[in-house]
């Protein structure tokens, strides 16, 4: 049975992981320094992702308790779950910032309701985001009716 503190974190990552269409980025920070890890937060913030660090095992009681599944696996030393609606998007930028910031690390993601590795977080990186699909379907859609205009003309 966790201590009152634990219990009030298990309650606080509850609330804030509920299933509500967003992904999470698991990242190891450990070697990053202050301005560093400030600098990261004001990026992330500025994008619309949320930073949380979490304790590992409390992270995982509280994902049992929400029927989320097991993310023991991404879970490596000092964690941070970055949180946003958009997994490519989010993948893409933190792939960009371990550029820059070698000591960073990409533990692994959990895109809907699947954990992946590191491996995974790059691949999704180099993915499609939601709005280039949009785009895509757009165009293969309206793609017939510009041929057959194009062959009136």
């Amino acid at each position: 049975m966790p201590n009152i503190i634990n219990q009030l974190l298990i309650k606080e990552y509850v609330t804030r992981f509920k299933p509500n269409g967003k992904s999470i980025v698991a990242i190891g920070y450990e070697g990053l320094d202050v301005e560093n890890t400030n600098r990261l937060r004001g990026q992330l913030e500025e994008r619309g992702i949320s930073l949380v660090f979490v304790k590992n095992r409390i992270v995982n009681l509280a994902f049992k308790e929400l029927g989320r599944p097991d993310v023991s696996a991404i879970c490596d030393r000092q964690t941070a779950f970055a949180s946003a609606e958009d997994p490519v998007a989010m993948a893409r930028f933190l792939v960009d910032f371990k550029k820059e910031h070698d000591a960073l690390r990409l533990h692994g993601a959990l895109v809907e309701e699947t954990v992946v590795d590191s491996k995974g977080v790059l691949a999704l990186a180099k993915s499609p985001t939601k709005e280039e699909l949009k785009g895509q379907i757009a165009g293969q859609a309206l793609a017939p009716g510009a041929n057959i205009a194009g062959a009136l003309l």
